[in-house]
């Protein structure tokens, strides 16, 4: 397997089928090697939260071809982990130990992912509602990471952080094996800089600009 995640020539249009139709990218194509460190970024309204849901295998394009491994995103999506913004929405056990077991039945991988994301074994019984969005989103990234995905597409996973969270975020992540892919979706280049070696900026649903970060 070489863990190439690899865009051809996708449109997507929400709402194809409707009378209502609402273009969100237009003939993009990307390919992501394994253990790429790719940013995302744009504009309100640019595409990059729809990229990041087509990336994580979560819709499908209305056109062109999505693959990880050559089998299409949609099929890859055991081996693809994803983090949204609004991470709460996706926290649906009541504690934290709970949450980050449902998607691992080894505890050694719940821990480790807990202890790389700031928590301690104590904080395992902690109420997802008591917890700041902060420490949500941290949760959410520990339960992807207790996964060992191939891929982890991270939307806005700096919002709601504070110094601490950002460097717990930072270290995880340069901790995790070389060949995982890390794909950060954001507004905030400068923030996210050190946590990225490629850049893709969207513009209008189209590919504006794809280069090293500097």
């Amino acid at each position: 397997m070489s863990g190439l995640l690899e865009l051809q020539n996708v449109s997507l249009t929400h709402g194809h089928r409707t009378a209502w139709p609402q273009p969100a990218l237009h003939d993009i194509s990307l390919r992501v090697p394994a253990g790429e460190r790719l940013l995302v970024t744009g504009s309100n309204g640019s595409g990059k939260s729809t990229l990041a849901w087509l990336l994580a295998g979560m819709i499908e394009p209305t056109s062109g071809t999505a693959t990880y491994d050559g089998q299409p995103l949609s099929d890859a999506r055991h081996d693809i982990g994803l983090l949204v913004q609004h991470t709460r929405l996706q926290l649906l056990r009541p504690t934290v130990a709970e949450e980050v077991g449902s998607y691992t039945e080894r505890v050694g991988d719940r821990l480790s992912a807990l202890r790389a994301m700031g928590f301690s074994s104590i904080d395992g019984g902690r109420r997802i509602d008591d917890l700041s969005v902060g420490q949500q989103r941290r949760v959410g990234l520990a339960a992807q990471l207790a996964r060992r995905v191939g891929v982890l597409v991270l939307d806005e996973p700096l919002a709601g952080l504070d110094p601490s969270g950002r460097a717990s975020l930072s270290a995880a992540l340069s901790s995790l094996p070389a060949t995982t892919t890390v794909i950060i979706v954001t507004h905030d280049v400068e923030d996210s800089r050190p946590l990225g070696s490629r850049l893709v900026v969207l513009e209008g649903g189209r590919l504006k600009a794809d280069e090293e970060v500097l």
